[in-house]
């Protein structure tokens, strides 16, 4: 299952890359937990999403900020699961403000190859002074 898992996370960040969210979205299971940490009233994109809330998450992330960098600089898989370890640094446009944070994202692929759980570990205090004014 650990190939698979790579196999798939791999490619849920090419087409992170690539922005292809269409693509993207299509590699969650329907019934897929999604969750960026957060008070969505301070922090639009953060909160829980369904898998149809996903394109909504890349499109608020991308009218608000412009990123500078979203480097993982590594992954640990076991079995079905895989935890992304990196940084990213975005400018809010509305404010001006670097967020600039380590993360760390959980995620499992199910036995059919799907993404079943993505949940993203972020200094969310900082993001949240960042954001707002």
């Amino acid at each position: 299952m650990s190939d698979q898992t790579r196999t798939v996370v791999n490619e849920f960040l090419k087409r992170v890359a690539e922005g292809d969210i269409p693509a993207v979205v299509a590699l969650f299971a329907p019934d897929a937990s999604w969750e960026v940490p957060g008070d969505p009233d301070i922090v639009p994109w953060a909160g829980r999403r369904t898998v149809d809330g996903i394109p909504a998450f890349f499109q608020t992330l991308s009218e608000l900020t412009d990123r500078e960098l979203f480097n993982v600089e590594r992954s640990v898989v076991d079995g079905t699961t895989a935890v992304l370890i990196g940084r990213a640094r975005l400018v809010v446009r509305a404010t001006g403000k670097v967020i600039d944070t380590p993360f760390a994202i959980d995620i499992i692929v199910n036995p059919d190859g799907r993404i079943s759980r993505y949940y993203m570990f972020e200094d969310s205090w900082g993001v949240a002074q960042a954001v707002r004014p």
